[in-house]
């Protein structure tokens, strides 16, 4: 989902940042700090010659060599700002070994270390007094530098804008908390380069930078990772532990309309969880225009929006920003109201069919599928449409031309999502849990237009009615099937009901809400449609997607994720959900064939000619797609070798005696959404139910830990090369004694393996045991107690693995 940012805070105009909304109240404290901000001014008096300065957080060690320094007038007694011209050079470590890989293929260095010959700091941590130690100041210096507010006003055209988060620093009573650093050096060969140092971020530290990709411009993430010796999985341990605070509850009462408006008042109840903030931080799209924000007592709040984004294809960023009455206090309740609107969130598509925003049409914090709040919904849309919504459904009555809906949550919810149009709805049953599929009527303006072009005869072909409402009966009881399914291998479908909609065919895509989903409308087309205005056939684009949207159910909402690291544990398990929808509604060969071309394409090239899987291990989520790596390498890795762990994991405790060979991997399943039902997990937690369930077999370490697993396919990256080699004898009293051979290559000589054997007799294919590949080659004896024909390894496609037999 695309992630949007809101930010609580004070307004101003300034040349630099036009379009900045509200004007603050006159003599304010905070809207002086705002002006500064948009409107920086260099301080004459505090310009200086530079010899080798030294500015180090953690591992970045910046250094000054020579050159001159100048500082910004300071608000509230900080100084927030500095630019630098001269010679510099910026050197950081990699904490690790992932880390140290990922910046490899930024800069094909081991160690960053690059001249840089200007630079602007944005800082609220203690920048000044450390350089004001190692300088003395000039009698002036330049007042008309403009560098710093260029590259402020270049980041906010980017949508990266430093400025809230300055304000956040600066008004806050805690600045040691809240200490910020954002260095911006002009790095030799690779223009600007950020480096970052932010308290209030579980990864302390990140650089990157920001580079063209056809008419965008995209973020590179070289490094991210906590200071200290702290492990990534140790910082997001808690998601919330730096939050200012939590979100409890949503009230929202919205109106859409026939034209594609949204027009909303949100009010969000909070719960203070730090003290001495001022400014807080959501997500809202800024297509959607704020005009108040009140507090719990009714209060207007000054406030900050970013420009408008309407049409255009790089976001000015979509963070608002408001002033709080009094800094929050813990141990209290305190309450937001928003009242927005706008058109942009909601787009029309044709008759009776609308695309809603899959996120951003309400204030929302960073990193939502981590936390949960309860849901309270009113919807007025035109009588003539249905709306459907997350939650059940409270009521529904008619206003004249208006139809108002209301729905609750049932449970604390991580997101909350809508569709409304002319919908015919179509009802199935998966035990108690009701399926209902609203389908469009008619067809968007697209598939009209292909409609129009086969009657005209312009295009030759039958395609019958291209609308979304001839599927409804039979989507119903396929998104019925994928419910029963996983409910049996995953533990209970978590709530009441699932509603499936359809979007319109020019966004193929598939959502899923908790409850509600979207899915694309080419796969309500049948197979001779799809075939004949030439979309790919086969369970891609029905069985499999179906099932990967509706397993989202469990993987993103029933179980979350902690952090961008984690988001594997979601996508990745849809992508082994779908194929094991696949295996029960088509056939094993088909299931397997998936995961043969899910290996496949973790070999092929990206757009630089790295193979996809050495792009590195599936838990660097999102970070994966880059310049350097092609908009399709993020699915490509993440969602195939995601689910490819899960898969072998399957394989691995796979049960060939028991009747249901599966049970100990739904075991396993279902265990691990009890366990965090309705809560987030990480790789470390999913890693602990694996271990709980593991069995002998899969010890390879003698210690009953799952290291030597997750280290490779997890946290690692490679795909091993296998020889087998068997040489089958009969003995004299019937018996087949077998001397066999496994080789291993392309991968570390510590790697490790559980290769599960297999026997064959006639057409029978038994699962014999597995080879616990702990070394390069493996020699292996045993005899049979009867003739069998050959015997082989990985006919499963058990392991990510080349194998050659």
């Amino acid at each position: 989902m695309i992630r949007k940012t809101v930010l609580l805070a004070v307004v101003s105009f300034s040349a630099f940042f036009p379009g900045l909304a509200q004007t603050p109240p006159a003599g304010s404290s905070a809207a002086a700090a705002w002006n500064a901000l948009t409107a920086p001014a260099m301080d004459s008096t505090k310009s200086a010659h530079t010899e080798n300065v030294e500015i180090v957080r953690d591992r970045i060690h910046i250094m000054l060599i020579e050159g001159t320094i100048q500082f910004t007038q300071p608000i509230n007694g900080v100084v927030f700002g500095a630019v630098f011209h001269g010679n510099g050079r910026v050197r950081v470590d990699p904490p690790n070994p992932i880390e140290a890989q990922q910046l490899r293929l930024f800069t094909k260095q081991d160690k960053l270390d690059m001249p840089f010959t200007e630079a602007t700091f944005s800082f609220t941590d203690g920048l000044f007094d450390e350089v004001a130690k190692q300088v003395k100041w000039q009698p002036s210096g330049p007042v008309n530098d403009d560098l710093y507010a260029k590259r402020q006003k270049e980041r906010e055209d980017l949508g990266e804008s430093a400025l809230p988060r300055l304000l956040q620093g600066i008004l806050s009573t805690d600045h040691a908390r809240t200490a910020y650093l954002s260095a911006d050096l002009k790095i030799t060969g690779k223009d600007w380069v950020e480096f970052h140092d932010d308290a209030l971020d579980p990864e302390e530290i990140s650089l990157g930078r920001w580079v063209s990709v056809g008419t965008f411009k995209h973020y590179d993430i070289w490094m991210s990772f906590p200071a200290g010796a702290m492990s990534s999985a140790e910082a997001w341990k808690d998601p919330q532990a730096k939050d200012d605070f939590l979100i409890r509850a949503y009230h929202i009462n919205a109106a859409v309309t026939s034209g594609a408006e949204l027009n909303a008042t949100t009010r969000i109840d909070i719960e203070p969880h730090l003290s001495g903030q001022s400014v807080l931080i959501f997500d809202l799209d800024s297509n959607l225009r704020v005009d108040s924000i009140k507090d719990t007592q009714g209060s207007a709040l000054s406030f900050y929006q970013s420009r408008e984004n309407k049409d255009r294809n790089q976001s000015y960023g979509n963070y608002i920003a408001v002033l709080l009455a009094q800094p929050l206090k813990p141990g209290g309740a305190e309450s937001l109201e928003f009242h927005y609107g706008g058109k942009r969130a909601i787009r029309k598509a044709g008759s009776g069919n609308y695309f809603c925003e899959s996120s951003g049409w309400y204030p929302e914090r960073p990193n939502s599928f981590s936390a949960r709040a309860d849901f309270d919904l009113t919807f007025r849309s035109p009588k003539n449409s249905v709306l459907v919504a997350t939650g059940e459904k409270t009521s529904e009555t008619v206003d004249g031309s208006t139809r108002v809906t209301t729905w609750k949550s049932e449970i604390p919810l991580a997101v909350a999502g809508f569709a409304y149009g002319d919908y015919k709805v179509a009802s199935d049953k998966a035990g108690e849990v009701e399926v209902n599929i609203y389908a469009n009527k008619e067809p968007d303006d697209l598939l009209a237009q292909v409609q129009r072009a086969f009657e005209s005869g312009a295009v030759q072909g039958a395609v019958g009615v291209l609308t979304p409402a001839a599927m409804a009966k039979t989507m119903g009881t396929e998104m019925a099937n994928t419910v029963r399914l996983f409910s049996a291998y995953f533990g209970p479908y978590p709530y009441k009901h699932l509603s499936v909609t359809s979007l319109p065919i020019s966004y193929s895509y598939g959502q899923g809400w908790p409850g509600l989903i979207y899915l694309w409308s080419a796969s309500f087309l049948d197979a001779t449609q799809r075939h004949v205005i030439g979309l790919p056939d086969g369970v891609q684009l029905t069985d499999f997607f179906r099932a990967h949207e509706s397993s989202h159910q469990w993987w993103g909402h029933r179980v979350g994720w902690k952090s961008y690291h984690d988001q594997w544990l979601s996508e990745g398990f849809a992508e082994f959900s779908g194929n094991l929808y696949v295996q029960y509604r088509e056939n094993m060969k088909e299931y397997l064939n998936r995961w043969r071309k899910e290996k496949e394409l973790l070999k092929t090239k990206d757009i630089k000619s790295h193979s996809i899987e050495s792009l590195g291990p599936i838990w660097m989520g999102q970070r994966i797609a880059s310049s350097e790596t092609g908009g399709g390498s993020y699915q490509a890795l993440i969602y195939s070798k995601g689910g490819y762990v899960l898969h072998m994991l399957r394989m691995q405790l796979s049960d060939p005696r028991n009747a249901d060979p599966d049970h100990l991997f739904k075991e396993m399943m279902q265990d691990y959404c009890k366990t965090f039902d309705n809560k987030p997990a990480s790789t470390e937690d999913f890693k602990s139910i694996v271990e709980k369930h593991m069995t002998r077999n899969m010890d390879l370490d003698g210690n009953h830990k799952m290291d030597w697993f997750f280290n490779q396919y997890v946290y690692g990256t490679g795909i091993p090369q296998y020889s087998f080699h068997a040489t089958l004898s009969a003995t004299p009293d019937g018996k087949t004694s077998v001397t066999a051979e496994l080789a291993r290559t392309g991968v570390p000589e510590d790697w490790k393996d559980v290769v599960p054997l297999y026997v064959h007799m006639g057409d029978k294919t038994i699962r014999l045991g597995s080879i616990g590949a702990t070394h390069s080659v493996e020699h292996v004896n045993f005899v049979l107690p009867q003739k069998v024909d050959r015997v082989s390894v990985g006919d499963f496609e058990d392991i990510l693995a080349d194998v050659k037999q």
